[in-house]
């Protein structure tokens, strides 16, 4: 996989593949922004908020503050959004991959390499829904 390291940074561009920037708007409403490299932001509080209303029900609708969390439930929480951090790089590696592919034409190695961050990508999505469940339990 060295060589989706080496491939232009997608960022806020348009992509040719409608499907990503569907996704990527939808993915918005959750924190989601690209992140040029060495600039993901990592504020277990601001990200809490913007993730937390996920948790609100009928018979809890005040979801904790990220400070208010006891010990086990911060744990938790910050596990959860550490795992929706993983995704959300994966996704990018994704959209290069795909990128890739589109600018120099499909072959083997190409599919094989998209094929490969498309599954890691999704393992990770699986992973943060595994974590939301945990994080569910405790609050």
């Amino acid at each position: 996989m060295n060589r989706i390291a080496n491939l232009a940074p997608v960022g806020e561009e348009a992509f040719p593949n409608r499907l990503f920037d569907d996704g990527r708007d939808v993915l918005a409403r959750f924190g989601y922004r690209y992140a040029g490299a060495g600039d993901w932001f990592e504020d277990w509080s601001e990200m809490w908020d913007l993730l937390r209303g996920d948790f609100a029900t009928d018979a809890r609708p005040d979801v904790p503050a990220y400070a208010d969390l006891s010990e086990s439930q911060r744990a938790a929480a910050e596990d959860y959004m550490a795992r929706r951090l993983t995704a959300d790089r994966r996704l990018v590696a994704c959209e290069k991959a795909h990128r890739e592919m589109l600018a120099e034409g499909i072959n083997n190695d190409l599919v094989e390499l998209y094929s490969a961050v498309r599954e890691a990508y999704e393992e990770s999505v699986e992973a943060f829904g595994d974590a939301r469940e945990r994080l569910e339990a405790l609050l």
